[in-house]
Formats: structure tokens, sequence, C-alpha cells
């Protein structure tokens, strides 16, 4: 993917990983897992008018380092070097968001999510499409439910596109689709640029934290926090000032907060705009 070298060392003492490192699917497994545990989906940056650089050095800087999450042009880039290093075969593929949109929407190809290879298999391995995020592998030539550690999900051959639907009650949802088609990090140099500037993005528009523990979701959407629980039910409740979302962003999601004006500025225009949720 590129002649960057990772710090693999690094990367697994962040998630917690330990034991041996041969590329299986319950290695593979515990990775994706304990990857979305250790490291939360974030867009401060972008919702902070902040650049979002995934240059491969840059995003270790902030993933590993600095204490910080980030989206999925971050982190399932990261993931997939970090599975490279590992001796796992990736392919990196764009896909077509549709959570929360229209069924007859054809949205832009704009999500980065991966494509890793166990033996003969492939799965779908993903750590950045924030609240539905599989918290395991997904076999892509399977279509029947498949569960993870949180949700179930289905992976449905449509046409000559893969789609991931999630299954929330009885009811069957859409997440996102992809095709056979292979890019390059480079190829999402544009992508990124549009959802991380654009006035109309959601990650330009709204704060999006999100980190699983082992059995639940922690959310937080601007101002309102939201736990999901085993059973489906969610439990919400709206921060009241700066110091407490600074509070919940390190205590709940584990983020190391930078010392950062901008961030500073978007944080309390939250409380001055009425929490924005």
């Amino acid at each position: 993917m590129t002649d960057f070298r990772i710090d693999l060392d690094g990367y697994l003492a962040r998630i917690g990983f330990e034991g041996a490192r041969a590329p299986t699917l319950e290695k593979l497994s515990r990775i994706v897992l304990q990857h979305q545990m250790a490291i939360a989906f974030e867009n401060l940056n972008s919702f902070s008018g902040l650049p979002v650089i995934i240059d491969p050095a840059a995003i270790e800087q902030k993933l590993i380092r600095d204490g910080r999450g980030g989206y999925c042009h971050e982190q399932n880039q990261y993931l997939g070097l970090a599975l490279e290093a590992l001796g796992f075969e990736v392919k990196l593929r764009m896909a077509r968001v549709r959570w929360m949109q229209p069924p007859d929407a054809t949205p832009p190809r704009a999500h980065m999510t991966l494509n890793v290879a166990v033996g003969d298999r492939w799965y779908l391995c993903d750590v950045g499409f924030g609240a539905m995020t599989p918290t395991g592998p997904l076999c892509l030539d399977d279509e029947d439910e498949q569960a993870t550690p949180h949700e179930t999900y289905r992976v449905r051959q449509v046409g000559d596109s893969h789609h991931l639907e999630v299954k929330l009650g009885e009811a069957w949802r859409p997440v996102f689709s992809f095709d056979a088609v292979d890019f390059l990090p480079i190829d999402f140099e544009a992508a990124n640029w549009f959802v991380s500037t654009n006035p109309g993005s959601l990650f330009v528009k709204d704060l999006v934290i999100v980190r699983p523990t082992a059995d639940r979701r922690q959310i937080l959407n601007n101002t309102t926090l939201s736990i999901r629980e085993p059973d489906g039910s969610v439990q919400r409740r709206v921060l009241v000032d700066p110091g407490e979302l600074r509070a919940t962003v390190a205590g709940v999601f584990g983020i190391r907060l930078p010392a950062n004006a901008a961030i500073d500025r978007a944080i309390e225009g939250l409380f001055r705009n009425g929490g924005g949720s």
C-alpha cells in the first residue's frame, strides 16, 4: 500500500493486543474488536475546521502517540498497514454510505473500507464507520446473518456490489456498499478532502465520537451522550457545559484532547448554539 514502515509494536500495544501474531481469523477478529475499543472514532479536526491529514506518518502520530482517534480515511488506512505487516493480504475499497439515506439515493463513494484475505476467503473489515461499524470481520461469500460482538450483519451481493446491512430489532438497515475495484491511498485524497471540508458534510457540521466497550456502544453526537445496551435499549444524557464534554471525551472515549484553540472554540460553540444535537 505504501513505503511507510509502521510501528507495529506501538500499534499492538495501543490496542492491547498480546500473543502470537500469525495471520489467522481469530487474530483478525481480536484486532478488529480491540482496535475499536482502544481507538475512538472521532472527527474533532474536521468539526473544528482543522485539516485531516491522511499521510501514514501523520496518522500514526495522531492515533498511536497523541492518544487521539480519527475517522475512516485515517483508521482503516492504518489498520490496513498493520494487517499487511502481520502477513494479511489487504485491498482498499471505496464505499457508498447508505446509512440514513433514502432507498433510491445514489451517494458518492466517500468511505474507505477494507477487504482482508484469510486463507482462501475474503472478509470485510472496518474500524472507521462510527456507530454502526462492525466489531468483527464479515465473510464476503456468505449472505447469511453474521454475528459480531455487538450487532448482527449480513453482506448481500446486489449486481456487481456488496451491500452491508445491519439488523436492528427485526429490521435490516443499509450501511454501505462497495464493489471489487482496487484503490490506492492516493485515490482517497479527494474523498477525504470532501468529507472533511464540505460545509454540508456530517463531519463538518456535527461532532461525532464513538467507542464500543465489550458489549455496548458509546456515542457522542454534539452534546448528547448515548449508551446502546446489549438488549438494544438506549440511554441518553445531554451534557451541560464544555467542561463536562471535555471530561466525557477523555473519560468515556479515551481521547487525549490537545491544547488547540480551534478545538476549544468548536467545543464552546456547541453550547452557545444550544447543543446542536
